[in-house]
């Protein structure tokens, strides 16, 4: 047949293609008309097309472009193309062949995708090639094979991406060489992936297990992005002609139609929740050995998917792992919004299963309280994180309290169990001494339990406290270990029971980070490892997170300062930590405050700025992420309502996150709403009523609200319990200085300057002004000026000295200043009791309106 009547079958077949089933005899019968042999050619290729063998296992686009394809197979062995030596050809699909090649240049193997040269000069299959090429290029994930570059020469054009050993999951699955032990950590990786994509604003739509290549190690490396869609406006992949979105609404559905999701099949625009439809089907035949929809026609199979539920797994593979077909239940959901509704909340539920492969299986009795108490065998690990860095003894005592049940009835309350089955599997162990009590902790109000009182009565070095209460529809653990001499908080973690049967990786990660005196079994550490892979987490970056965040919540300069340089290898080892990106943003929001660090104010929050939107990029659900972009808006973009849009969407994703509330209390004091930010203070220091933190924001918004006599009341309480709570003594100072009572706030800064002196530098150098110590007023304002600059020291501090001595021209000059750098800490001008003295001058009405703040 001539190229040119070629041409015109091409154009008509792939016209008809577009079109639905019941409209293309019509479109033959105007397209061919006069042309029979036109018409007999094109009804010839769509009813090879429609019933081809081997159709379910392969993309129908490539299908209808291999039938086309009229050209001899151009096989590439043995050639060499620039600097690449092509070695064997490694598998064909419709519009391109992939072959291992040498790069001969750095003397490594590569795998080469060509453009099939039947499709060489098709323009169209080129931009499909690149838009491959692109969709890969904006991923970076250890479970994405990389592509290295596209290159094309006069004859061939193709894409160089890394070479992966082993083999696809469709061969394992074949083989039956699939471990019940092996399906969870695999399925966390390919889902980990997917979650890369679709926080790039990418849908792979072909999601199967010839697509999913296992290396020998167990590590997964999702393929073959050819047909990915890009669903994010005016990015990358809309740059070029989306010509497969286009197909895909038009008739040609793109995609594997045994893999496809029901709104794939109907030709209906795709979200994200397409991909995990079809990852439902993926982990189905991982588990069973095969498809849920295998029919022996297609129009079986399309019919099962659109209007079938599979078989329970439970009834074709009874020894899947548990927890597993919940996960595919939802997947499998018919209407999308039922299923999913991004990968990283199926991440969650991954992370909460029962390794059944992996720990010691009981039999179906297992109620709630059995299924907690196994849960708690294992929280034993949480103990171990006592071991204090500056310790030096052999033996470590630890007291083991009851876990309290809230709002759970006592007969079924599995806290006694838990409490038992932890001091148990400690008794093993020969450097701890444990003791338990009976009396269950108060764990609330004002004469809540203290690690201190507990450490003089039981005389231990930290005690273990826990509660079970219920979050929805989830049983929930929550342990925090306290020390009793190093006035710190040594772990916290929470459980879901009973599902949760499995170590905690907190905990261990903990243990194995700060306390090298007791070495971990080599049981532990085996446990981290497999544990970290089941997250699709690099161990070693998991180990840095936690270091990072437990410096991070003892919250002063030096550690912080230590904790960014954790959370910085914590990304090194991991680029696509998103927790470790969040922490990062913390850090980085208060190093511009004489209490934490030098940065100047730009500097600190562009990084903060950074390090949270790259957080919330990996993950749009981490609560964590939400609270540090919040952050952000409040103190550097002054931008109240997307500040608040933040706490809010973070409390949505995670009610009971602390920090959230924390900081939507801070927001809420600084727009005048100061009886809701009391209640916010209140919801984190009740979520977490050890944290000193929570604690101090209590205070402050005891404080804030102008109820002094409260605020030193209840700061000096926390004081007696936490003496070294430098952040409650500096709140403590100003309640003092308000109530004039400024003997006790000079000892109180004092004591604070002994240790940071310049934190305590402007309210000392004010409370000096106010009982007439002017000249020592005025050398602390000397020793600021002569501060190098490079300790950033803010404008904000020499304001508050000189309101102490009613110097207000000068006082208005530096908060100008400190205005025009933007200063974190200006934002209290109008709910700040100190700057209250100067609300009468227009100066003060002026400065308020400039940052958004009602004067």
């Amino acid at each position: 047949m001539p190229d040119k009547d070629l041409n015109r079958v091409e154009s008509v077949f792939h016209a008809v293609l577009e079109l639905p089933p019941d409209e293309r005899d019509e479109y033959l019968e105007r397209a061919c008309y006069g042309d029979a042999l036109l018409r007999a050619e094109v009804s010839s290729l769509i009813s090879a097309f429609d019933s081809r063998e081997g159709f379910i296992e392969e993309p129908a686009l490539n299908l209808g472009l291999r039938i086309l394809s009229t050209s001899a197979e151009q096989l590439m062995s043995g050639k060499t193309i620039g600097p690449y030596h092509v070695i064997s050809r490694l598998g064909k699909g419709g519009m391109g062949e992939v072959y291992l090649a040498e790069d001969t240049r750095l003397g490594r193997k590569v795998a080469l995708k060509f453009l099939s040269q039947e499709f060489v000069g098709d323009n169209w299959a080129k931009r499909q090639l690149v838009k491959e090429a692109q969709a890969v290029a904006m991923l970076d994930h250890p479970n994405i094979c990389p592509v290295y570059g596209i290159e094309e020469t006069q004859d061939h054009i193709f894409i160089v991406m890394q070479y992966v050993e082993g083999e696809t999951l469709a061969d394992l699955i074949r083989k039956r060489a699939l471990g019940s032990d092996q399906i969870v950590p695999l399925a966390r990786q390919i889902v980990g992936a997917l979650a890369e994509a679709h926080a790039h604003g990418i849908i792979h739509r072909d999601i199967k297990p010839k697509n999913i290549m296992v290396t020998p190690s167990g590590h997964v490396k999702v393929l073959d992005f050819g047909l990915a869609k890009s669903v994010h406006q005016k990015k990358l992949l809309e740059t070029v002609e989306d010509s497969i979105s286009h197909l895909s609404q038009t008739g040609l559905v793109p995609g594997t139609v045994a893999y496809m999701s029901p709104e794939q099949l109907r030709g209906e625009r795709l979200d994200y929740q397409s991909d995990i439809f079809t990852v439902g089907i993926v982990l189905y035949e991982m588990v069973s050995g095969t498809n849920p929809y295998a029919k022996k026609s297609v129009a079986d199979i399309i019919s099962s998917i659109l209007t079938e539920s599979p078989k329970p797994l439970t009834s074709v593979a009874p020894n899947s792992p548990k927890g597993i077909e919940a996960i595919v239940h939802r997947c499998l959901m018919k209407p999308r919004m039922q299923r999913y509704q991004s990968t990283n909340e199926m991440l969650l539920d991954f992370d909460n299963l029962d390794r059944s492969a992996s720990f010691p299986k009981f039999s179906s009795y297992l109620t709630m309280r059995a299924g907690a108490l196994l849960a708690a065998v294992l929280v034993f690990v949480v103990t171990t994180s006592i071991l204090y860095s500056r310790w030096n003894r052999k033996l470590y005592r630890v007291a083991i309290l009851p876990m309290v049940c809230e709002g759970i009835p006592d007969e079924a309350c599995a806290g006694p169990g838990i409490q038992q089955a932890i001091a148990a599997r400690m008794m093993q162990r020969s450097d701890f001494l444990v003791t338990t009590s009976d009396k269950p902790p108060r764990l609330n109000g004002p004469n809540a339990a203290t690690a201190q009182t507990i450490g003089r009565q039981m005389g231990v070095d930290a005690v273990l406290f826990g509660k079970i209460f219920n979050r929805g529809n989830s049983l929930i653990l929550q342990t925090k270990l306290e020390s009793t001499t190093g006035l710190s908080r040594l772990s916290e973690n929470e459980y879901v029971l009973p599902s949760q049967a499995v170590p905690l990786l907190e905990e261990i990660s903990i243990r194995l980070a700060f306390y090298p005196q007791v070495p971990p079994s080599e049981e532990e550490k085996k446990t981290f490892v497999a544990l970290a892979a089941i997250q699709n987490r690099n161990p070693e970056a998991v180990e840095f997170y936690r270091r990072g965040l437990y410096y991070w919540n003892k919250r002063d300069r030096d550690n912080v300062q230590r904790a960014i340089g954790l959370f910085e290898q914590a990304i090194d080892h991991d680029p696509v930590y998103a927790l470790a990106y969040s922490g990062l943003a913390d850090c980085y929001v208060v190093m511009s405050s004489v209490a934490y660090g030098t940065l100047s104010t730009k500097d600190a929050m562009d990084r903060a700025t950074a390090a949270a939107k790259k957080a919330l990029e990996i993950d749009p659900n981490l609560a964590e992420a939400h609270t540090s972009i919040g952050v952000v808006q409040m103190k550097y973009n002054w931008n109240w309502r997307e500040a608040e849009k933040s706490f809010k969407r973070a409390l949505e994703l995670k009610p009971d996150y602390p920090a959230a509330h924390y900081w939507y209390s801070s927001l809420l004091g600084v727009t005048d709403r100061e009886s809701e930010a009391l209640a916010e203070s209140e919801k984190a220091r009740e979520l977490d009523p050890l944290s000193p933190l929570y604690t101090t924001n209590l205070g402050r918004a005891y404080y804030r609200l102008r109820d002094y006599e409260r605020a030193i009341n209840f700061l000096n309480q926390a004081l007696e319990e936490r003496p070294d709570n430098r952040s409650a003594m500096y709140v403590l100072a100003h309640a003092y200085i308000q109530k004039a009572r400024y003997s006790e706030a000079i000892d109180v800064l004092e004591k604070i300057s002994a240790v940071n002196k310049w934190y305590a530098a402007a309210p000392l150098g004010y409370v000096y002004a106010k009982v007439g110590r002017t000249d020592e007023a005025r050398r602390i304002l000397t020793e600021m000026e002569t501060l190098p600059k490079s300790e950033n020291l803010p404008a904000q501090e020499r304001a508050i000295i000189y309101i102490g001595l009613d110097d207000k021209d000068s006082a208005f000059y530096w908060l100008e200043k400190s205005y025009e750098d933007r200063f974190a800490s200006i934002i209290a001008l109008t709910s700040e009791p100190i700057f209250d003295g100067l609300r009468p001058d227009p100066r003060f009405a002026i400065l308020a309106h400039k940052l958004n703040l009602t004067p």
